[in-house]
């Protein structure tokens, strides 16, 4: 049916047309430059953009950073002239307070503690917390550690990105380390390291021996192609030359396993070799990676653990470091500050899983923790953690280890709202009642056990709930539709205690009540689903739907919930339409041949699919909505030809330039195509234009036949039964196409 194809390639062409944008920087070419192993240009390139004029942040930015990175001294001076500027522009208080910390940590490490104060001084006025320079030591509150080999090679082998700031380094290569660095030992209880984690480590090996042979000056360095150091480096790289020196020299691999490495590591081998037969001087700066560390490596490895090696050899050696040390860098600063004092790492390492998980919104204000629900709700919080949040840090300690972590997931659910719902959840006895339900009988396993976070539907719950006017939880269709689904569902219980419950229900917190003890389940929970669709679709509405509608479409719910998002489209459906549009689905499903119901599936959806668009881009007005749906709709029921199909699909797109208010002698082609571009008026912008041209680029790859040519000659067929003569150069143009 070629009219249901084009209509299917309309509205899938219309929604996935994408605007593209690339844009080249001066910080993109200086990153080329340095990891291509010229970071002296790209050092020269980054200074000319720093001292342009006007003065541009960011290029004043990616210059200081670049010389952080190498521990040049001028990157204090870099950051001071960011800072100030920065003030001046007045812009945004994290970049200042970010400039403001790292500045503060470079004066300190230059031994000058007056400049730190004065750092740490402006951080405040531009309202940042959690910075002090401690009893002046000489050592600031953040350190940062070395690994060996520049950091783009380092990120291509721990699969990081290649853009990462020194500070976001390791809390990323932790999360790699957790989902993908270790797996189950076959036959025994542990861990083994995946062949990701040894080849990151394999990389290390390599990196220690290229950085000895780079020297103090960190920079590899061939003078000529027979001297011996050109040996040495190219044993550690896994080659070796074949053929004398000159034109001819070839590098042949001798070692497959440290080829690999030089090659996936990004090693200039080709350039290298090509200095080799020119006899010319190879260079290539070999500075260690200098990222940032959070604290110092005294707190995240003790003295009795008798670790070997560099930090970073025992931080991928240990998971649950790695989980705790992800899972401290994702919480307020003050609050890890507080959780460092009072809590040893060894003892937070146990719940290293459930911190990752659900403590990224644990905080703490002057001493005190910050919970859900504000000061009505501490008592409650308390009674259910163990301890009274007045304690801070034992009070975040005990609710990480409560019930195996689904005390700390309900308090992230709960964290993550705001308004009205919050405080109606966040009420003492519904706080507890609700957490009683999730918590159940038995607490194992707990939802941050996976790899992958488990109990999203709690936090789905608790976002998409609404309160209707009088205060109340919004129950879809009332609580008596609740109660019947509960007790009598068709195709089995939802839960068997909840079935025998069901009849004694009262009003929606015992509806709430068992949505939340469901959430725990790691089967698929279908009554949450059910709830939140039904709520959406009552979501704005200024009359919910019927409960008769709620109850067909909370059983209907398996084999029609992937058209729900079209009724929540317009708030100006009726219900009559709605259920109009279950009966035409059901009426296409009992058509017995199969390739007729696939056309009409097809044409009906297209329409439907269609109209979602143009009523989600306001092209057809709220008003109109429901009524030009329901003549959509009404021919689906009667169907029995393909004639009586291609006429509904015909006076569907008519039915929907109508509702648009497209003028009557409008071609549909390109009536629809302005449509599908965004706007129905006049529109002459770029954007629309390019539109425009995407749209016919997609229909004319996909050999769609145009609307107008279907319409002319569908009118001509009808004429030709009416005695008049064929237009055979319109056929033979439809003809040509197909």
């Amino acid at each position: 049916m070629r009219l249901a194809i084009f209509l299917a390639g309309l509205a899938g062409a219309a929604t996935g047309c994408l605007a593209q944008s690339a844009a080249s920087t001066q910080t993109d070419q200086a990153w080329k430059l340095e990891t291509g192993g010229e970071a002296a240009d790209a050092q020269m390139g980054l200074e000319r953009a720093a001292s342009a004029t006007p003065p541009d942040p960011a290029a004043i930015r990616a210059y200081a950073e670049f010389l952080d990175r190498y521990q040049d001294p001028g990157a204090r001076q870099a950051y001071a002239r960011l800072a100030q500027i920065l003030d001046n522009t007045r812009a945004p208080a994290a970049q200042r307070t970010a400039a403001y910390r790292r500045l503060a940590a470079l004066d300190l490490a230059a031994g000058d503690r007056a400049a730190a104060e004065r750092d740490v001084a402006a951080f405040k006025s531009a309202g940042g917390s959690g910075l002090t320079l401690g009893s002046g030591t000489g050592k600031t509150e953040d350190g940062y550690i070395e690994i060996p080999g520049p950091l783009a090679s380092f990120a291509r082998m721990a699969a990081l990105a290649p853009d990462l700031q020194p500070q976001d380094v390791l809390p990323s290569l932790a999360r790699n380390v957790v989902t993908n660095g270790y797996e189950s030992a076959p036959g025994a209880e542990g861990l083994e390291q995946t062949e990701y984690l040894k080849l990151v480590i394999r990389y290390l090996s390599q990196a220690r021996e290229l950085d000895k042979l780079a020297g103090a000056g960190k920079v590899l360095r061939i003078e000529t192609c027979d001297s011996t150091a050109t040996g040495d480096l190219l044993r550690v790289l896994g080659y070796r030359m074949r053929g004398g020196c000159g034109s001819d020299l070839v590098l042949e691999t001798v070692n497959a396993s440290r080829a690999f490495l030089t090659i996936d590591s990004g090693f200039p081998l080709a350039q290298l070799e090509q200095s080799l037969r020119l006899n010319q001087v190879f260079t290539l700066d070999y500075h260690p990676a200098r990222v940032r560390l959070l604290y110092d490596t005294a707190y995240w490895g003790s003295a009795e653990e008798k670790t070997e090696g560099e930090f970073i050899d025992y931080f991928l050696g240990d998971p649950l470091l790695c989980r705790l040390y992800l899972g401290l860098s994702k919480v307020d600063p003050e609050t890890a500050a507080e959780l460092r004092k009072q809590v040893p790492a060894p003892r937070l390492k146990i719940y290293a899983h459930v911190l990752d998980f659900f403590g990224s919104l644990f905080e703490i204000k002057d001493g005190q923790a910050v919970v859900p629900g504000g000061a009505k709700s501490e008592k409650a919080w308390g009674d259910l953690a163990g301890a009274d949040p007045s304690k801070g840090a034992a009070f975040f300690e005990k609710l990480l280890t409560r019930d195996d972590g689904w005390l700390a997931s309900y308090y992230d659910a709960l964290a993550r709202i705001d308004g009205p719902v919050k405080d109606y959840l966040t009420d003492p006895e519904r706080l507890k009642r609700f957490y009683t339900a999730v918590r159940d009988r038995v607490t194992s396993p707990g939802p941050a056990r996976p790899v992958f976070r488990s109990n999203t539907d709690m936090l789905l719950l608790t976002a998409r709930l609404r309160l209707d006017p009088d205060g109340k939880p919004h129950i879809p269709g009332g609580l008596d539709v609740w109660k019947n689904l509960f007790s009598n569902f068709p195709r089995g219980k939802f839960d068997a205690k909840l079935t025998r419950a069901a009849p004694a229900w009262k009003d929606g917190d015992d509806v709430l009540e068992a949505l939340f003890g469901l959430s725990r389940k790691m089967a698929e929970n279908e009554p949450l689903k059910i709830f939140m669709n039904l709520s959406d679709i009552d979501r704005g509405r200024s009359k919910p739907l019927e409960p008769g509608t709620v109850d067909r479409l909370a059983r209907e719910y398996r084999e029609m919930s992937a058209q729900y998002s079209l009724f929540a489209e317009s708030s100006e459906l009726s219900d009559k339409t709605i259920l109009a549009f279950m009966d035409a689905a059901h009426s296409i499903e009992q058509a017995r041949d199969p390739a007729s119901r696939s056309d009409m599936a097809g044409m009906f959806q297209s329409l439907a699919g269609l109209w979602q668009i143009l009523v989600r881009q306001g092209s057809i007005a709220p008003a109109r909505a429901d009524q030009t749906l329901a003549a959509l709709i009404a021919p689906f029921a009667r169907i029995q030809n393909s004639r009586e199909l291609f006429d509904a699909g015909m006076g569907g797109v008519e039915e929907l330039l109508k509702a648009t208010g497209s003028p009557a002698n409008a071609s549909p082609q390109d009536r629809m195509i302005d449509l599908l571009a965004g706007t129905g008026a006049a529109n002459s912008s770029d954007v629309h234009a390019r539109m425009i041209e995407e749209l016919i680029r997609m229909f004319e790859a996909q050999r769609l036949v145009a609307l107008n040519t279907l319409f002319d000659l569908a009118s001509n067929l009808d004429s030709v039964s009416k005695g008049e003569k064929l237009n055979t150069a319109l056929a033979g143009k439809l003809a040509t196409r197909i």
